[in-house]
């Protein structure tokens, strides 16, 4: 008699809204040359969690800085229009510097070596805030702060066959040096070393 194959169906059986429904990879500039391109997938779980427990503001930093688009809620054009509520957004493809080495463990990483941080100095975000009219609301981002975006690097790379070169875990606002406003506090004990 023949087993039948077992299979993972992913998914609770609805469509996810379109504002936690993140895109499955996100372009970057390459960790090893600024000058050349390659994608992360974007781990997606712990921003659902996260908006499971009520939290939507890491969706929403997702969509307006490491997408450079506002996030996908119903009304977030109606105010400005298109035009006006993209203005002034970057990506992560813009970072302007990228730090490999964590010094901490993280997931299955004991130490964070695996891993490079990309960091962005963003004009405005959009943050969750509760309204009938829209959720969305566009705000500046305070000149003090800045961005990391952590990226786990796939180990052993697959040698350039693609651009895929690992994922993407998770950001968040971080405070700005203030000898050099555009790296991170303590970029040098935080990080293992620059790579650009």
């Amino acid at each position: 008699m023949k087993r039948p194959q077992l299979q993972l169906i992913e998914g609770s059986g609805w469509e996810l809204s379109p504002w936690i429904d993140l895109p499955p990879t996100i372009a970057a500039k390459s960790p090893f040359d600024p000058s050349a391109a390659c994608c992360h997938r974007v781990s997606g779980h712990d921003v659902r969690r996260a908006a499971e427990n009520g939290r939507r503001q890491p969706a929403f930093e997702f969509w307006s800085v490491i997408c450079g688009q506002a996030p996908p809620v119903n009304n977030v054009f109606s105010a400005a229009g298109r035009v006006e509520a993209e203005a002034g957004l970057i990506s992560l493809s813009e970072a302007h510097a990228c730090f490999k080495g964590i010094k901490r463990p993280l997931g299955e990483d004991d130490d964070g070596a695996d891993y490079v941080v990309y960091v962005l100095r963003p004009r405005f975000f959009y943050r969750y805030v509760p309204s009938m009219v829209c959720v969305a609301e566009k705000v500046e981002v305070p000149g003090d702060l800045l961005f990391t975006a952590y990226a786990r690097l796939d180990h052993p790379p697959d040698g350039g066959a693609t651009l895929l070169i690992g994922t993407l875990t998770h950001w968040d606002f971080v405070e700005a040096d203030a000898n050099d406003p555009r790296l991170p506090v303590s970029f040098g004990n935080r990080y293992s070393e620059r790579l650009w």
